[in-house]
């Protein structure tokens, strides 16, 4: 098997650029197009009054779509491991997928009708389960291919970093990006809807682009000699569930990832509701996150070398939760709101780069434990299977601040629930600090160099 070149390792992970930014999309404009802060002017899509047990429409739509997804998740994952297509198992999926996920990303945001009505629920819960259909489709058997196509540490924390910095740059595009592409339709005569619209129609054409580059980089062929597994779906998936190692990693990460959901879902709302600031403003935030994030990047590899992933994510979630739990006293600072805003995103870059960056290096590891204990080559289940909990994580958080926006508000009359979400949040990662102090680093970090040492890599 070749070694395969950093030229296409970089055109392979830059598909992250592109998933990125439509996760990005989804998870902080979605909600807030459909129920915007009364002062842009813009309609509610859909009814977000509390219902059952305080749980929104809104809430209901998402918890729904991720039940959807998170059924797909161990279906494709088992699907690309036994696949034998002649292009490749994994990169049949990339190149097929491509378009039609950014394609659905674009539809999330063109709901039939201009106010608040039954259609446009349907319509978001029936689009955003196809949505996360093909979120699940091109992003297992891509993240699969990590194992696969890295044979040393170094390679694997390479393609990590380099997917992680596309992500970044990702979320850029649409964090910092799109308030300043939306204003520009804006001025160019569309209405408030229109020139939103406007702006997600760049940016999924742009993702589309960058993540069919990134499946045409792979010839599995030549840079992988992962076989096809032959194991049953059922079968595959228990094995899975089953792995201890995988599962006390996998509880620490979802909550993880379930408090910056949270907060991510609500960051359009902070310089209109929180900072007395145009809606513009966002784009300083965000630049001030991704600066820092980027400079943590480059630090990574050596931080890699220096500390173990079990160290870094235990430093990266209680940093975040602190963080968190300081929104609520922000826009008290009155004058100084907007500063403590720029202080708090920006070193929120540290626990952010650790969050995008240790988890895909550290289920590598663990799938290619599992391979060589089983003789099996499951990657894609194992990304898979934490996609399965992870999408209903993503719905579960959305439906929490959907649920905190309804209950005690979204506007600068009442920012309550805005201020809320960040406490809140920091609780669900404080729990997953807890749990991931149980994670068995030591042993993974023994078999793993043993596996080196039979194969003759590096540790």
């Amino acid at each position: 098997m070749e070694q395969f070149p950093a030229g296409r390792r970089v055109l392979y992970a830059n598909g992250h650029l592109g998933f990125s930014i439509l996760d990005n999309l989804y998870g902080a404009y979605l909600l807030f197009f459909l129920i915007p802060p009364d002062e842009l002017g813009m309609p509610d899509l859909v009814d977000n009054r509390p219902l059952v047990l305080g749980i929104t429409v809104i809430g209901l739509i998402n918890i729904f779509g991720r039940i959807v997804d998170s059924l797909a998740d161990p279906l494709v994952a088992w699907w690309s491991d036994n696949a034998r297509f002649r292009i490749g198992r994994r990169k049949f999926f990339l190149v097929t997928g491509a378009v039609p996920f950014a394609l659905a990303g674009a539809l999330l945001f063109y709901q039939p009708d201009a106010g608040t009505t039954s259609l446009n629920a349907w319509y978001t819960a029936i689009m955003l389960a196809a949505f996360f259909f093909l979120y699940t489709y091109y992003m297992a058997p891509n993240l699969a291919l990590i194992p696969e196509l890295s044979q040393t540490v170094a390679q694997r924390i390479s393609i990590t970093v380099t997917q992680a910095a596309f992500s970044i740059g990702g979320a850029a595009v649409v964090l910092l990006g799109f308030p300043l592409a939306w204003e520009a339709f804006r001025s160019a005569g569309l209405d408030q809807a229109g020139g939103f619209r406007g702006a997600v129609l760049v940016l999924c054409l742009l993702a589309a682009v960058s993540m069919l580059l990134s499946g045409l980089a792979v010839d599995e062929r030549r840079y992988s000699n992962s076989t096809s597994a032959q194991v049953g779906l059922v079968e595959s998936l228990r094995k899975t569930v089953r792995n201890p190692l995988f599962l006390r990693y996998l509880g620490g990460t979802i909550l993880y990832w379930f408090g910056f959901n949270m907060v991510r879902a609500v960051i359009a709302y902070y310089p209109v509701v929180l900072l007395g600031e145009p809606s513009e403003f966002q784009s300083l935030l965000m630049a001030t996150l991704f600066g820092v994030a980027v400079l943590v990047f480059l630090l990574v590899p050596t931080l890699a070398r220096r500390y173990t992933h079990k160290q870094l994510m235990l430093a990266g979630m209680l940093s975040f939760a602190v963080l968190m739990s300081l929104t609520v006293v922000i826009r008290p600072m009155g004058a100084f709101a907007p500063t403590a805003a720029l202080i708090q995103m920006g070193l929120m870059g540290f626990p952010i780069a650790i969050l995008l960056v240790v988890p895909n290096a550290a289920v590598a590891d663990l799938s290619e434990i599992d391979g060589h204990r089983s003789g099996q080559n499951r990657e894609a289940m194992f990304f898979g299977t934490q996609g399965l909990f992870m999408k209903v994580n993503y719905g579960l958080a959305l439906a929490i601040t959907a649920g905190l926006l309804g209950f005690f508000g979204r506007d600068a009359a009442q920012p309550l629930g805005v201020e809320l979400v960040g406490p809140v949040g920091a609780g669900f990662v404080l729990l997953g600090f807890l749990i991931f102090l149980g994670y068995p680093q030591e042993e993974i970090r023994r078999e793993l160099a043993a596996i080196r040492r039979r194969s003759g890599g590096d540790g």
